[in-house]
C-alpha cells in the first residue's frame, strides 16, 4: 500500500506481475485477521483510481475485477467482521467511481 501511494509508477515495471499482486490482494480480503483485511482494502482503494492512468492495472482490473467484487460482497455478506464494513464500502465506492462500466457487467 505504501509503495503504491509513494511510487505508483512501480506498477509500470515490466518485472512486476500485476495480476499476481491483485490476486494476493483479493485473497487477503478473505483472511480472518482484521488488520490484514483492512490493509488489503486500503490497497484496493489506492489501486482502483489508477485504472485509467496505468495500463497494466486497468487490464488486470478489467480481467479480474469480478473476483474482487465477489470477495467484497462475500465479506459484506457476513464473512468479515462488522467493524470492517466501512473499508469494504470504500472498495465498492472506488469500483463505482472508477470502474463503473465494468461494475455493471460484473
Amino acid at each position: 500500500l505504501q509503495a503504491l501511494k509513494r511510487k505508483p509508477d512501480l506498477f509500470l515495471c515490466s518485472n512486476l506481475d500485476v495480476k499476481a499482486v491483485f490476486q494476493c490482494g483479493v485473497l487477503s480480503l478473505k483472511f480472518p485477521e482484521a488488520p490484514t483485511v483492512k490493509a488489503s482494502c486500503g490497497f484496493f482503494t489506492e489501486l482502483l483510481p489508477r485504472c485509467g492512468e496505468i495500463a497494466p492495472v486497468g487490464q488486470v482490473v478489467h480481467e479480474n475485477g469480478k473476483l474482487l467484487l465477489q470477495a467484497v460482497l462475500e465479506g459484506v455478506g457476513g464473512q468479515a467482521s462488522r467493524s470492517l464494513m466501512d473499508h469494504f464500502a470504500e472498495i465498492l465506492f472506488a469500483l463505482n467511481k472508477h470502474c463503473f462500466s465494468y461494475l455493471s457487467v460484473w
